[in-house]
């Protein structure tokens, strides 16, 4: 009899290290990716290109991101026809500043699924006005092989009291590190309207990050924009100013 308890006290214990001792939660998943491609705060310098059946154009933006009080600012410096436009969010409120019309346009909740720039991007997309850690609620659904990369593959249902544009959200994210590689948009009726993928990872600043974003619209199949990051700074202090309607509006 103590020789069988010994035997069954060792299997336990191998049994027990063959496993792993702690399986992260979907939130802690995803909190995890925010963390690796936000930080607490980013400034970066962004090329998007957007291309239709009829004809491509890219813009130069640059963009401040500070994720405590859900502040952004974006302004595009090229080409010069759209130099000047400016997108100013803090804490759910959106405001567009259109240079040619030297006019300040608050962007309403029912406009944030709208077109960004006549690209593939959402309003919502740029400023980040929904938080996919705070708005959602994270499922670990499996891992699956996505352009082949190991990944958790995560399921986002929007809570009952968000204001968000998504019925669901698949999120799949490398295994290795938890950045992600390909994200899939379903409106409130299970359609998938967008897909969005990530590549091109390699180190930018203080991290690896995937550098180049492909947002593909499901019903337009012969259009896309492409997003790639030309430099990033994480982690750095951004004024207070930069975040105001002065510097929205200035001349």
């Amino acid at each position: 009899m103590k020789s069988l308890m010994i035997i069954l006290a060792l299997i336990t214990a191998l049994a027990s290290t063959a496993l792993p001792s702690y399986a992260l939660t979907g939130k802690e998943i995803i909190r995890k990716t925010e963390d690796a491609m936000r930080g607490t705060s980013v400034v970066g310098t962004y090329l998007i290109t957007v291309k239709t059946k009829l004809w491509t154009r890219t813009m130069k933006l640059k963009a401040y991101d500070q994720r405590a009080g859900k502040k952004s600012f974006n302004e595009i410096y090229e080409p010069k026809k759209d130099a000047g436009n400016r997108f100013l969010m803090i804490n759910k409120n959106m405001w567009h500043y259109v240079p040619k019309l030297q006019q300040t346009i608050k962007i309403s909740p029912s406009m944030m699924l709208q077109s960004w720039m006549g690209s593939d991007f959402t309003n919502d997309d740029i400023v980040k006005e929904s938080s996919i850690e705070e708005d959602y609620t994270h499922t670990v659904t499996g891992t699956a092989t996505v352009d082949g990369h190991p990944c958790h593959v995560i399921l986002l249902t929007p809570k009952p009291d968000a204001a968000v544009v998504w019925g669901k959200i698949i999120y799949s994210v490398r295994q290795s590190d938890y950045l992600p590689v390909r994200e899939e948009f379903y409106n409130e009726h299970n359609v998938l309207k967008r897909v969005m993928t990530f590549g091109q990872f390699k180190k930018m600043d203080d991290r690896v990050i995937p550098t180049l974003w492909k947002m593909q619209t499901v019903s337009k199949p012969e259009a896309h924009t492409i997003l790639e990051i030309a430099s990033i700074r994480f982690n750095t202090a951004i004024p207070s100013r930069t975040f105001t309607m002065q510097n929205l509006t200035r001349k």
